[in-house]
């Protein structure tokens, strides 16, 4: 008489398909509403890659890991397990620096991380107590169906967004705002990268400032009105300008709903002022300046070098 083939015992399986469909919900909220602006501060400040490329890549792998997770758990339980591990970790750097949310679901759900702590860790306690190490036997899918699977799961999050963060295009001066349609999900500034180049070169600024408007000496500053140290950093500036070099404010418009911090902008007629589109998010920690030189970028100054620059205490 043949025997029975072994089943997956259902509590060690549900365990891990548990698992699987809450890393799922972040991963599909990261993809659809979400932004690289709230990827983990150690995620964006460790990543060897640009923040889009990263944040694809981390939407792609807990993809991979979900499918993987559905199709072969006995082979897969223990990286899901590590990735938890992983999560408390991160959510472990952002309850030491008093951070509100965790960003797991993007920004428009606000989660604390204490709560998504307490989630993680009861999915992989649930997890380890189903020892699935003994529990899952059976092999799953097949490895064809799996690699596709996993692929699918891996590249498909960087060509959807890929179509979601094709430029507009340049809008005429003067032809007003671009149609909110016409924007991309968002747009990552790195300023540290352009020093060297012409001003001229870098689409970020040529696309959304239009090239002639850009100016070709002085200081550039980003902004955003309701950035409190923005204000005090414009403050500072407008203190001690003499209007010896041109200086050129660049509002990023993706706080608008937030009530106005910066009460006070230097003036006179060596200030210009540009903007990007209203709501366009832009991925860049204001304030921060670029020194020109003949549309040169010569010096790129994050929140501390330009607080260092105008004399202001360390901040944040």
């Amino acid at each position: 008489m043949s025997q029975a083939p072994a089943q997956d015992h259902p509590f060690a399986l549900w365990s891990v398909r548990l698992a699987a469909l809450w890393l799922a919900t972040g991963a599909l909220a990261k993809l659809f509403i979400g932004t690289p602006a709230f990827l983990p501060a150690f995620i964006r400040e460790q990543t060897p890659f640009s923040l889009d490329h990263t944040y694809m890549l981390v939407i792609g792998i807990e993809l991979a890991i979900v499918a993987l997770a559905f199709l072969r758990p006995r082979q897969i339980w223990w990286v899901l397990a590590g990735l938890f591990v992983f999560f408390d970790f991160i959510l472990s750097t952002q309850i030491a620096a008093g951070e509100e949310s965790c960003g797991c679901f993007g920004g428009e759900i606000q989660v604390s991380p204490w709560l998504m702590m307490g989630i993680d860790t009861a999915l992989l306690l649930a997890l380890l107590a189903s020892q699935p190490w003994r529990m899952l036997v059976s092999p799953g899918a097949s490895l064809p169906v799996s690699v596709l699977a996993a692929a699918l799961g891996l590249i498909g999050p960087a060509l959807y967004l890929r179509g979601q963060l094709a430029p507009a295009p340049v809008t005429p001066a003067g032809a007003g705002a671009t149609a909110a349609r016409e924007l991309p999900r968002w747009v990552v500034l790195e300023p540290e990268k352009w020093v060297g180049k012409s001003l001229f070169d870098i689409p970020e600024l040529t696309t959304w400032l239009g090239a002639d408007q850009l100016p070709t000496d002085g200081v550039l500053i980003f902004w955003r009105q309701g950035c409190s140290h923005c204000a005090e950093h414009l403050r500072a500036l407008r203190g001690l300008d003499k209007g010896e070099q041109p200086i050129t404010l660049v509002q990023i418009r993706d706080d608008l709903k937030d009530g106005r911090a910066v009460d006070v902008l230097p003036e006179g007629a060596h200030v210009a002022e540009l903007a990007y589109p209203e709501n366009l998010q832009v991925m860049l920690q204001t304030p921060f300046e670029l020194e020109l030189v003949g549309g040169e970028v010569v010096r790129a100054l994050d929140e501390q070098a330009g607080r260092e620059k105008l004399g202001l205490p360390a901040g944040r």
